[in-house]
């Protein structure tokens, strides 16, 4: 059984992260956009760092074929940027839930220090 607090399943992380990071973050600024920039290169460490430990097998291909995106002109920057934040987000829970070990140290101390902190 898992305790009071904790996601249940990977995925439980990484919506409540999407949400959390479309609404509140989704909207562009220049703070918001550089704690995405921050993120995102903690991510890409952090996944590195996990398929080196697994082997490889953790990342999935979310390469889309250029074909795709040439049939999707209507993409800017504007209506993107929110799906991104989401995602980056949504990721950045899910890592802190299931391998927080991946995480950089000030980044896991930051999110400990939210979500783990039992002062209350």
């Amino acid at each position: 059984k898992t305790p009071p607090g904790l996601p249940e399943h990977p995925y439980h992380a990484f919506l409540s992260g999407a949400i959390g990071g479309y609404i509140v973050w989704g909207r562009y600024s220049s703070v918001n956009y550089q704690l995405i920039l921050y993120l995102t290169s903690r991510i890409l460490v952090a996944c590195i760092k996990l398929a080196y430990e697994k082997g490889g097998n953790v990342i999935p291909n979310l390469l889309l074929p250029i074909s795709v995106w040439k049939r999707r002109p209507r993409l800017t920057f504007d209506n993107t940027y929110p799906w991104a934040a989401a995602g980056i987000w949504g990721v950045v829970m899910m890592l802190f839930e299931e391998y927080p070990e991946v995480l950089h140290p000030s980044l896991r101390r930051s999110m400990d220090e939210i979500y783990r902190y039992v002062g209350f």
